[in-house]
Parts: structure tokens; C-alpha cells; sequence
């Protein structure tokens, strides 16, 4: 099961309950396995009714998460941007400290991944016919940790700045400082959300897939009421066609 949408797990469990609710009308239906007893079958589709539920909170709040990430993110670039403004209107931009900060910055914004993009594109221009390009390092830093550890080189390096006094609350040193610990607290959280995520996936693909899961108990329980009832009866056709014709086969 690669793909775990909500349709998709909705149709193939609604598969299952009515497959079961086929056979508890069967009297002949008898599997000696206790996996296939009704009441066990039954059971377990519950089991796996509550897992869906589950899976799809936990989707929820992963969604939740990331877009606190993105929101708090994109407050790390507009402070950023708003501290690199204040150093130059501070110092000038011929200056150790703009210059500093600038560089910085530009990992933050991605503006550096543009300049080393409009830099290549200008080296494979000028190249003659035959030459071989040279090798280009990878300067991407926007990833949202990378992202969080440059923030954090800023903050660090304008408390080195004796001059640094702006006006703007915002982007004061204590302002910073609580910004980069919140976008760490969303990290972190987002983090937590998407582990939880992942394993009630897992849990789900062994429900739906795994030996003993909902695929595998539908082939077998089919093949005992093919046995019990034949391959030409009702109940057997009841159950190819209406339960697990396509969705569990």
C-alpha cells in the first residue's frame, strides 16, 4: 500500500466491513483459523476502523505543525532582513559589520542560492565550444535547521556589536533571542508530530497489508466460503463482486 489516501482507506475498509457482514449471514461459514472466525474478524476491523481515525488526527496535526514552522519562518527571514536594514542604516554598507551580516542573511533568505544560480549561468555562457564546465558546490542552506543555525549565528554575532540599540522592538536582541527559541519549539514540535505520523502509517500499512491484515484475511476468508458454498453460489459471487472484487485482491 504506498499510498495511504483518505478515499482509499475509507473504500478498502468499507470493504471489509461489508465482506464481514456477509459472512456473519453465512451459516456455513466455519474457518478454522482464528483469525477468520467472525468474531475475531469483526473485531479486528474495529481495531482497524480506530487506526484510520488515528492516522488521519495524527496527519491533521502534522499539517498543523508544519504550517506553525512556516509561519514562524517566515518571521526569521523578515527580522533578518529588518536586522541587515538596521545594521546598515547603523553603519553604513562598506563595513566589517554589514558585510558580516549581510553574508549571513543571504543563507537565511536563499538569496545566495540565486546569486550562485545567476554566477553559473553566467560561467556556462562564457564557456568555448569543447570545454568542459567546471565542478559548481552546492550552496543551498534552506532547509529549516540550516535555517534555525544561521539565525542563530546572527543573533550571536550583533551581541558582539556594542552599537547595536534599535528602535524597532522587533529585532532587538531580547526579541531575537525569543523569536529563535520559538522557531526551535516549532521545529522540534513538528518533529514530534511527524514521528508520530510516521508510525501510525506504519501501524496502518501492516493493518491493511501485512500477513493476517485486512488483504490477507479477505483471500482467505473468500477461499473458505468458495469452499464451503462453491464457486458458482451467491454467497461466493456476493463477495467477489461486492467486497473484495478489486479493493482487497
Amino acid at each position: 500500500m504506498k499510498k495511504l489516501g483518505s478515499a482509499s482507506l475509507e473504500a478498502r475498509l468499507k470493504n471489509s466491513k461489508d465482506l464481514v457482514s456477509f459472512i456473519k449471514e453465512y451459516s456455513l461459514y466455519s474457518p478454522s483459523s482464528d483469525e477468520l472466525k467472525q468474531t475475531n474478524y469483526e473485531t479486528f476491523v474495529s481495531e482497524v476502523n480506530d487506526s484510520v481515525t488515528t492516522f488521519k488526527d495524527s496527519g491533521a496535526h502534522l499539517l498543523r505543525a508544519g504550517s506553525r514552522v512556516n509561519e514562524v519562518f517566515d518571521k526569521v527571514v523578515n527580522s533578518s532582513k529588518f536586522v541587515r536594514a538596521e545594521i546598515f542604516e547603523s553603519r553604513g554598507k562598506d563595513t566589517d559589520e554589514y558585510r558580516q551580516v549581510n553574508n549571513i542573511v543571504k543563507l537565511i533568505t536563499g538569496e545566495n542560492v540565486k546569486e550562485h544560480a545567476e554566477k553559473r549561468r553566467e560561467v556556462l555562457k562564457k564557456l568555448k565550444e569543447g570545454e568542459n564546465p567546471p565542478e559548481f558546490i552546492s550552496v543551498s542552506e534552506l532547509d529549516k535547521k540550516s535555517m534555525l543555525g544561521n539565525f542563530r549565528t546572527l543573533t550571536a554575532l550583533i551581541r558582539t556589536f556594542g552599537f547595536y540599540n534599535p528602535s524597532d522592538t522587533t529585532i532587538t536582541s531580547s526579541a531575537l533571542d525569543a523569536l529563535e527559541a520559538e522557531a526551535a519549539a516549532a521545529l522540534s514540535d513538528s518533529a514530534d508530530k511527524e514521528t508520530i505520523y510516521l508510525t501510525e502509517r506504519s501501524k496502518l500499512i501492516n493493518y491493511f497489508d501485512s500477513k493476517g491484515g485486512l488483504k490477507d484475511r479477505a483471500r482467505r476468508a473468500k477461499s473458505h466460503v468458495k469452499r464451503k458454498y462453491g464457486k458458482d453460489s451467491p454467497e461466493y459471487a456476493a463477495l467477489t463482486k461486492r467486497c473484495i472484487k478489486s479493493k482487497l485482491l
